[in-house]
């Protein structure tokens, strides 16, 4: 299978304890599962309530497929594009571009087909792979025509297939400066923004991360990322590059269903968003030791999470490592961690996002661009060192603005006000802009704001987040042309327009359509206004459309979105 190849040595991103340094063979992402197919190539890698692949199919298939991918006349370096679902043969899809030579570039399948077109557009991907379903979507719109396509339905057949797979020497190898894989973010500009990250970003953050989620070939992975969410390769690619077993959760976030899968798949390592990790626990009764006997380490971030909710994690498996992780996309999926030794009831405020990883280099930066160090003083997180991205994608002067070189490292600036406590631990404050995270999903309002200023007869819009009971929602309003006090864009119609360019989570639950301007004293829209008014209608009404005028709105729905 694997010729003179020699694969004895475990990956270097391996954890082992009391380990000083690098240890093992750092492989190329074009052999990310050949160590672990060597040396145990009958067991079982994948599940996915559905398909179950072993580790030795995981390769071959991955071998098959990247064959297939370079009979397409896909060249080394070119973009594969990925209309990604929650099923196990992705992870075989993502080695079969790596073993290709190529860039690795999910997308949610998902999305609206004018968005998937701008992504297209921006991307000039030399294939795609995805379901017959989506395949025959894009073909249906008219999307990527005279692209060469390759269905999961066909990448099972070859995962499954008899004869030999071929050998790796019939693989490039591209540098570790190549891009190796490509995630389309939120962007301020109205515009999904794609963040290129290169080979030895990845490769190094395998084992910079790795020294804290301490995956094996033991390890049993409870996957809830979706695949074009960067946390998927935390979840789902490195754990496999070692031999683990990963199971892929498919069915609805629903606790007790999550608890059982849980329970049966013997899962050893939880990595979950807060508002997942709530679902997972219940009343907190739930959760406890004999419950969950296997379980090691619980991990959650991607967004801001209740102590409260760690506290319950901590006390009642007193055997098992919480973490509170932080990482934008553009420094590879995790920079930071804090793990919560003792709950702290008496805690307000979220736990810290703690210390770098090794290999991570940070900085926190005032107003004037000077170091801070001293506790308490709020700053913009800059993160530098190997894992920062390439850039962004035909954003160069994008690139320049965020990415600066201060005393020879490369840094991004996350746009995270944050600060140091007293032990130098670094505490997320908030957002310098206008970005939030909610379900994990990074979201820039300013591109939910700039696609609704498109819509003719919206003169101006107002974008930020309400509550309507405990839930933190996306809400809209929208300041329209009129007649006689009555809008003349519906609410049906923006929301009709957004649909149109933006996923489902993105959407606005709450929506206020108003005729006024209300001005600030500078003679500016006053979108804080605005917003406090959808806000005011939110706490009373809940989710849905209201026409609002300056004490009073008028529901125009009530249906939970």
């Amino acid at each position: 299978m694997t010729g003179d190849l020699d694969l004895s040595q475990p990956p270097e991103w391996q954890y082992r304890p009391g380990q000083s340094g690098r240890e093992g063979r750092r492989y190329p992402l074009a052999l990310i599962y050949a160590h672990a197919a060597a040396q145990t190539p009958d067991a079982v890698a994948l599940a996915d309530g559905e398909t179950v692949l072993t580790v030795g199919e995981l390769e071959n298939g991955a071998r098959r497929l990247g064959t297939e991918i370079a009979g397409l006349g896909v060249a080394p370096g070119g973009r594969i594009m990925v209309l990604s679902e929650k099923r196990a043969v992705v992870p075989v899809v993502a080695g079969a571009i790596w073993k290709a030579g190529g860039v690795y570039v999910p997308v949610d399948a998902e999305s609206p087909p004018e968005r998937l077109a701008g992504i297209v557009g921006q991307l000039a991907p030399a294939a795609i792979v995805g379901s017959a379903r989506a395949l025959e979507l894009l073909a249906r719109e008219r999307i990527a025509e005279g692209i060469p396509t390759l269905s999961f339905e066909r990448v099972l057949e070859l995962t499954r297939a008899a004869e030999e797979a071929p050998a790796f020497a019939a693989f490039s190898l591209p540098g570790e400066d190549a891009t190796a894989y490509i995630i389309f973010t939120s962007g301020s500009s109205g515009a999904p923004k794609g963040v290129m990250i290169s080979h030895r970003a990845l490769l190094d953050y395998f084992y910079n991360h790795n020294q804290v989620l301490r995956f094996r070939a033991g390890s049993r992975v409870f996957s809830l990322a979706p695949f074009h969410f960067d946390v998927s390769i935390e979840d789902t690619i490195l754990p496999l590059s070692l031999g683990a077993f990963v199971y892929q959760f498919r069915g609805l976030p629903v606790g007790p269903l999550m608890r059982a899968v849980l329970q049966r798949q013997r899962i050893t390592h939880l990595i979950a968003v807060s508002s997942l990790l709530a679902l997972l626990s219940g009343d907190g009764a739930q959760v406890d030791g004999a419950a969950f006997p296997d379980l090691e380490m619980v991990m959650t971030g991607a967004e801001v999470c209740d102590p409260r909710l760690i506290d319950l994690w901590v006390t009642r498996l007193p055997s098992a490592r919480v973490i509170n992780a932080y990482g934008p996309t553009e420094a590879t999926i995790v920079c930071l961690t804090y793990t919560i030794a003792q709950p702290e009831p008496e805690r307000t405020s979220p736990y810290p996002i703690g210390h770098p990883l090794p290999g991570v280099s940070i900085l926190l930066l005032d107003g004037q661009d000077r170091p801070i160090t001293a506790p308490g003083e709020p700053g913009e997180l800059l993160v530098g060192g190997t894992q920062v991205m390439t850039g962004y994608l035909n954003r160069p002067e994008d690139t320049a603005r965020v990415c600066p070189v201060i005393d020879g490292v490369r840094y991004y600036r996350t746009g995270d006000i944050c600060r140091f406590d007293e032990r130098g631990r670094v505490e997320f404050m908030e957002r310098a802009d206008d970005m939030v995270k909610i379900g994990g999903r990074r979201i820039h309002l300013g591109e939910i704001r700039h696609l609704a200023l498109a819509l003719p007869g919206v003169l101006r819009a107002a974008v930020g987040l309400v509550k309507a009971g405990e839930r933190q929602l996306i809400g809209l309003t929208v300041v329209c042309q009129h007649e006689d006090a009555e809008p003349a864009v519906t609410a049906d119609a923006v929301r009709t327009h957004l649909a149109r360019h933006l996923p489902a989570y993105m959407m606005p639950a709450v929506l206020g359509v108003v005729c006024e301007t209300p001005l600030t004293a500078s003679g500016k829209t006053d979108e804080r206004a605005l917003i406090a008014r959808l806000a005011e209608a939110a706490k009373s009404g809940g989710p849905g459309d209201y026409h609002l005028t300056s004490d009073v709105f008028t529901p125009l729905t009530e249906a939970v979105r």
